[in-house]
């Protein structure tokens, strides 16, 4: 379920911006990544679950930030702290602009409550 849901704000965050914002959302979201020490493991962000739209602006992003994106253009490569950080960013965006579904304020709700 949290994959659906991750997938469901990456395409609503694109859908509803033009190219240009969204890639200015996922740049900010990168911009205020930091990375804690410790292990980390690399995940896939598949463009057939988030869009190829949505995987083009990342992996460009990623790759102004000198980020190994991977060798694929149908999938970009990332810590797995950084894919949930882009998330949680896309989806707080969403919130604050009145977007986001019922199930993304159910989740914001219970992770800032820490449940």
């Amino acid at each position: 379920m949290k994959q659906e849901l991750e997938l469901e704000v990456w395409r609503l965050a694109q859908q509803a911006s033009d190219s240009a914002a969204f890639v200015r959302l996922v740049e900010e979201a990168v911009d205020s990544f930091k990375r804690d020490p410790g292990y980390d493991p690399n995940v896939r962000l598949h463009a057939s679950g988030v869009g190829v739209e949505s995987i083009r602006g990342l992996r460009d992003v990623m790759k102004r930030h000198d980020i190994y994106t991977g060798p694929s253009a149908d999938y970009v490569e990332l810590r797995s702290r950084l894919r949930m950080h882009l998330r949680d960013q896309l989806q707080m965006h969403l919130m604050k602009s009145g977007q986001a579904s019922d199930e993304m304020k159910e989740d914001q709700l219970g992770r800032d409550l820490g449940l």
